[in-house]
């Protein structure tokens, strides 16, 4: 056989076998990119390391003193000043290190200029894009930007029922078309979006499977935390999934622990717990889902900041069960700001957090 022509073979055997593991590499890391940790990866440890992070409520449910807002008003949203940059140096100086914006709450009100709805800020009297002024104000203070979002469209929960300029709308697209399109609006058009915070799949047009909204995001925001809301519960329930963490709303980890590796499907994933506790105190409007009396999202005239030594206790007790962060709710009020007590608590609860040894 003539050497030289072996030689060419050889390379061409190589090449080849090299191409193919190349395409089957490729492969595997775009499945894990879009799935769940397998294991304690490194963007999930870097979630975990954050330790603190706040909620911060503001929409239309602010302006009409309602934890769960059926308003279909526009001119109600009209904030004198949203003071982003003063809520941002007042997170620095607690510690916390990431920020979740309700962009979207139960009513549909969309805090920026959605190009699927009429019902959003630009059609307010206020007008600006406060998903941007938020976006920007966390960035300018390394704080990471993330965004809640409500899901809805079904028979439980729909606002077509009761806002007319809604109705009309999902005469030409269904919720489940309108949440695909904000949701590619949320994700491409401010950066990237450390963490996406959905709520009430148990609401949401179930055409959109949990499935399809998660690889949706991470299309197009391929570094997100993706989070499905796991609802008032203690984290050892997996109702809604893909998703990249586990959580309590307003419930601590079992009394055993949390255990982050769980096997769901037939495959094992790595999945922390992020617990969320209200800060404020509002007898008269309260859900009753916290586990100190009177927890509310929103700041109301009557509310105030809960004794920072109660709040400290259960944030404590998380930390011990193995939960990794804690995602404060929080809320400025109708002008925009945080209060001044409400501003010097949370700092003296980032203290507490911040000092405890990990």
């Amino acid at each position: 056989m003539n050497p030289r022509f072996n030689s060419i073979s050889k390379w061409i055997l190589i090449s080849y076998i090299l191409v193919l593991c190349f395409s089957r590499c490729k492969g595997l890391l775009k499945e894990t990119e879009s799935s769940p940790a397998s294991y304690r990866s490194t963007s999930i440890a870097e979630w975990e390391g954050l330790r603190f992070g706040a909620f911060v409520h503001f929409n239309d449910n602010t302006f009409i003193g309602k934890e769960i807002s059926r308003n279909c008003e526009l001119q109600i949203f009209n904030p004198p000043e949203i003071d982003f940059g003063g809520m941002m140096e007042t997170f620095s100086r607690a510690g916390i290190q990431y920020a979740v914006l309700t962009a979207r709450h139960t009513s549909g009100f969309c805090l920026w200029d959605s190009k699927v709805t009429e019902f959003d800020v630009a059609s307010s009297p206020f007008g600006k894009d406060v998903v941007k002024l938020f976006v920007d104000a966390c960035r300018e203070n390394n704080i990471r930007p993330c965004i809640y979002y409500c899901l809805w469209g079904n028979k439980d929960w729909n606002p077509a029922g009761w806002n007319p300029m809604i109705k009309k709308e999902t005469q030409d697209k269904s919720p489940a078309e309108i949440i695909r399109h904000q949701l590619g609006e949320l994700a491409g058009n401010y950066g990237d979006i450390y963490e996406f915070w959905l709520d009430m799949y148990c609401w949401c047009d179930t055409t959109l499977s949990v499935g399809e909204i998660y690889h949706h995001i991470r299309s197009i925001n391929p570094g997100a935390v993706i989070h499905f809301n796991q609802h008032v519960q203690d984290g050892t329930e997996i109702r809604y999934f893909p998703t990249d963490i586990l959580n309590g709303e307003e419930r601590l980890p079992p009394a055993a622990g949390h255990n982050p590796r769980r096997l769901v499907n037939g495959k094992n994933y790595y999945l922390p717990f992020e617990y969320e506790i209200t800060s404020q105190r509002c007898d008269s409007v309260s859900l009753g889902h916290g586990l100190m009396k009177g927890s509310v999202w929103f700041t109301y005239p009557g509310s105030s900041f809960y004794r920072v030594d109660s709040l400290y206790d259960y944030i404590r007790q998380s930390f011990e069960r193995g939960g990794s962060n804690i995602l404060l709710s929080t809320a400025p009020d109708k002008s925009g700001s945080y209060r001044k007590e409400d501003q010097d608590s949370l700092i003296k609860l980032g203290k507490l957090i911040c000092g405890r040894p990990r």
